[in-house]
C-alpha cells in the first residue's frame, strides 16, 4: 500500500494542484465500516446498519456506518464505484485532511495528501486561482471540514451520554451465507428495552438534547443489515 505523504496546504506550494474527480471514493474501496456523525444517522440510516464499536483506549463508543461484514470488505463499492445514495460525510474531502500541527494541539490546519493519484497539476478542480486565492471548490471543503468537526464533537456528547445511562450493549450479530450461520462480534448497539424503562424525565431530557431522532434512526437502520448479507450472496 502506497505510504501516505499528508503535507499542509499552502498556495505557494500548491498554487497549480488540482483534484480530480476521478475514482473519488477509491480511498475507501477496502473499508468495511467509516465513522459517522450524528447529524448523519437519518439520511446514513435509510441506506446502511449504524452500529457504535468501543475505543478500548478511553473506553468511548464511535458510530459507524457498516459497509462490509469481515475486515478489509467493502461491499458498497461495486467495481469501483459507490453503490448508494449517501456518502458518509467523513469520505467526501478526501484527499483534504485536517492535521494537527503539533501533537495535542487544539489547532487544525488543512493538509493535502499528495501520494492520493487524484493529485496532480493537469485535470480537476484547482485549489487556488491566478492571483493565489482560494478556488470555490477549496472554500467549500474547508466549510465541510469545518463542520465535520463540530459535529463530531456532538457526537462525543451523544455516545457519552448514551453511555452514562447506560444505554448502549455489546450484541453479537448473527448472520446466515449460504446457510452457514457467522458471527460478528465488537458491535454495540442501543438497548431498546433500557431506552423504554427510562423514566419521564431522563426521556424527556433526550428529545430537548435532540437525540432521540438519531435513537430511533439507529434502530430502524439495523434492518440493513440483511442487505450486506445479500451483496455478499449475490454480488451486485
Amino acid at each position: 500500500m502506497e505510504q501516505k505523504k499528508v503535507v499542509a496546504l499552502s498556495k505557494e506550494q500548491h498554487a497549480k494542484t488540482r483534484i480530480s474527480t476521478e475514482n473519488a471514493l477509491s480511498h475507501i474501496a477496502d473499508q468495511h465500516m467509516l465513522p459517522v456523525v450524528v447529524q448523519e444517522f437519518v439520511v446514513a440510516g435509510a441506506e446502511f446498519p449504524v452500529v457504535f464499536i468501543k475505543d478500548g483506549q478511553n473506553d468511548s463508543y464511535q458510530p459507524v456506518v457498516l459497509l462490509g461484514l469481515a475486515a478489509n470488505q467493502n461491499l458498497v463499492m461495486a467495481d469501483g464505484k459507490w453503490d448508494a445514495l449517501y456518502v458518509p460525510r467523513v469520505a467526501r474531502n478526501y484527499p483534504l485532511v485536517l492535521v494537527q500541527p503539533e501533537p495535542n494541539s487544539d489547532r487544525l490546519v488543512v493538509a493535502v495528501d499528495e501520494s492520493s493519484a487524484r493529485v496532480n497539476e493537469k485535470e480537476g478542480l484547482p485549489l487556488f486561482k491566478e492571483d493565489g486565492s482560494e478556488t470555490d471548490y477549496l472554500a467549500d471543503r474547508k466549510k465541510q471540514m469545518g463542520e465535520y468537526v463540530e459535529f463530531s464533537r456532538i457526537t462525543r456528547g451523544f455516545s457519552e451520554k448514551l453511555k452514562s445511562l447506560d444505554l448502549i450493549k455489546e450484541q453479537v450479530l448473527t448472520i446466515t451465507v449460504d446457510g452457514e450461520p457467522r458471527n460478528i462480534n465488537g458491535i454495540h448497539m442501543i438497548d431498546e428495552k433500557k431506552l423504554n424503562e427510562l423514566d419521564n424525565e431522563v426521556f424527556l431530557e433526550l428529545r430537548k438534547l435532540g437525540f432521540l431522532t438519531a435513537i430511533y434512526a439507529h434502530l430502524m437502520s439495523l434492518q440493513h443489515t440483511q442487505k450486506l448479507v445479500q451483496k455478499l450472496v449475490k454480488p451486485a
